[in-house]
């Protein structure tokens, strides 16, 4: 077998010491917290120079949003694994489930840890941040609609495809929204995204 050309192994290369500093990071930000874990220490952890954390990352935010990127995409894929006429609850339960089973640990509602810091800088931290994350679900959107309307192949009304991708976003944002609140003790430690889901479709609000 021929080997892998010198530029694949060296993507292959980046991409493994980049996997190892994301892992290093958000090991550090669960057991230290995002503000008092420093580049440095991320460094140690990942056994890499500074330098080289540079050289990937232009900051630790940056790091941060690689995180999010990388579950984000994973998630997504997940919810366009479920058939499309599933109901969204449930395929959004099935997709985190088969997340749990690809090895991502609940960073948001899984009580077991601290809060990925998106949980509090989505809201009080750095606005670029803030408009990352935006930027990045309004694209998960048009790729979650697209795909509905694809394989709906226009059976049922034509906001369908939308409401979808609608849906799904608004059990990511509801996570998010309650596990803030929970930390200022306005909403019961049960609540979760799906949960939020199911009271905003009772229709009782």
């Amino acid at each position: 077998m021929p080997e892998d050309p010198p530029a694949s192994r060296q993507e292959r290369r980046k991409a493994q010491t980049r996997a190892r500093i994301v892992a290093a990071a958000d090991q550090l930000f669960q057991e230290r917290g995002y503000v008092e874990t420093s580049i440095e220490e991320i460094a140690t952890a990942a056994d890499v120079a500074v330098r080289t954390i540079y050289l990937h990352f232009e900051s630790k935010a940056a790091i941060m949003l690689s995180y999010f990127d990388e579950w984000t995409d994973a998630f997504i894929a997940a919810v366009r694994e479920r058939p499309v006429d599933e109901p969204v609850r449930d395929a959004v339960a099935a997709a985190l489930r088969a997340m749990g089973d690809a090895g991502w640990a609940d960073r948001v509602e899984g009580g077991d840890a601290r809060p990925h810091p998106l949980v509090e800088y989505i809201g009080s931290g750095p606005v670029d941040i803030a408009g990352h994350v935006l930027h990045r679900w309004m694209n998960a959107l048009s790729t979650l609609t697209d795909d509905a309307a694809a394989r709906m192949g226009g059976s049922g009304p034509a906001i369908d495809p939308h409401a979808r991708a609608v849906s799904v976003f608004l059990v990511w944002i509801s996570a998010m929204s309650a596990a803030r609140e929970k930390q200022r003790g306005t909403v019961p430690d049960d609540v979760t995204g799906l949960t939020m889901l199911d009271r905003i479709a009772s229709g009782d609000l």
